[in-house]
C-alpha cells in the first residue's frame, strides 16, 4: 500500500509541475515585445524579446524562438528553457530545476533594442 502511496505522490508532483509550467502561447503573450529582468547563472541578466524573434540584451543578440519546449536559443548552447509565469513575475527552469527569477517589464523597458 505504502509504494501505490508513493506513486501517487510522485505522479501528483510531477502534475502540479506540468500544470505550472507556462504553455507555448503564454510564454509568447508575456515575453514577445517585453523585457525579462532578473538574475539568471548567478548573475544580473536583461534580455528584450523582440517581435522578429530576436533577443537583445546589455552586451549580445541573437534569435530566439519559443515552441513546446519553452524559450530555445537556436545555434546557442543555451538550448531551451522552460518557465512557470505569476503575473509578472518569471522563473526559469532548465532540466526541472530552477535556473533563474526575475520580472517581465513592459515593452523595451531598459532601451536595449538598437536603434
Amino acid at each position: 500500500m505504502t509504494i501505490m502511496r508513493i506513486a501517487a505522490a510522485a505522479a501528483s508532483s510531477c502534475l502540479a509541475f506540468s500544470v505550472n509550467a507556462a504553455t507555448q502561447q503564454e510564454l509568447q503573450d508575456a515575453l514577445v515585445g517585453n523585457t525579462f529582468q532578473g538574475d539568471m547563472g548567478g548573475g544580473g541578466y536583461s534580455s528584450y524579446f523582440g517581435e522578429n524573434g530576436t533577443y537583445h540584451d546589455a552586451s549580445t543578440s541573437g534569435r530566439y524562438e519559443i515552441t513546446d519546449d519553452g524559450v530555445c536559443y537556436p545555434d546557442t548552447e543555451f538550448g531551451c528553457y522552460q518557465a512557470t509565469i505569476d503575473g509578472t513575475l518569471l522563473e526559469w527552469m532548465k532540466d526541472g530545476e530552477s535556473a533563474g527569477t526575475g520580472e517581465i517589464l513592459e515593452g523595451d523597458a531598459l532601451d536595449l533594442m538598437p536603434d
